[in-house]
């Protein structure tokens, strides 16, 4: 008897398709390849973080362009913080909340109040006080946080035309023709003769 999972019409036919244990080996390769890149690949996609985010320190440059032989293929962004008002004196601010009564039970101000507070605060750039934008009035307990630091997080974005990533493209061209082989000597994970499918038959 037939080991398949379900055997085709009377007569001994094979049902159509893959067989089960082919589409389950097939998935096998998929998960080694999915484990492979993740264990080899993956740290090379991540490497460039640091470096960006150490030279975005000392450049105050948050993207750097990626070109081959002068065709731009995509650029990297360096996360930065953006300017921000924050509680820096929790009990001045609890005080003027409680005058405003917007305290809740638990005797904290409200979080929308907070909410509300922080997305109207100004700084004054003479004196440093912060402000109320909508009542003019001065905020107790609100402190002003410089943005422009890195986040740690570096973003890739393809060049693109007309919404296609045609930067993938060229980057595609250029590492199957072998212009990247020099680049890629010390990472041969990364060289298409050691890709599935891209290896001779």
């Amino acid at each position: 008897m037939s080991n398949d999972v379900a055997e085709g019409p009377a007569g001994g036919t094979e049902p159509s398709g893959p067989s089960l244990q082919r589409l389950a080996l097939i998935g096998a390769v998929a998960r080694a390849a999915t484990e492979h890149q993740k264990a080899q690949i993956q740290p090379r996609e991540d490497a460039p973080r640091e470096a960006l985010t150490a030279a975005f320190e000392k450049s105050k440059q948050p993207t750097l362009v990626v070109d081959i032989d002068g065709e731009d293929i995509g650029q990297y962004t360096v996360g930065v913080t953006k300017d921000a008002f924050q509680i820096g004196d929790p009990d001045a601010f609890e005080k003027f909340a409680e005058e405003k009564d917007e305290i809740d039970i638990v005797v904290t101000p409200k979080p929308a109040f907070v909410k509300a507070i922080l997305a109207r605060a100004r700084r004054n750039p003479e004196t440093g006080a912060i402000f109320d934008s909508q009542t003019g009035e001065e905020i107790p307990g609100v402190t002003f946080v410089r943005g422009g630091k890195p986040t740690g997080t570096v973003r890739w974005t393809w060049k693109t035309f007309k919404g296609q990533p045609v930067g993938k493209e060229v980057l595609m061209a250029a590492l199957r023709s072998g212009r990247l082989n020099e680049y890629l000597r010390e990472t041969p994970e990364l060289l298409p003769s050691t890709q599935p499918g891209t290896g001779s038959e």
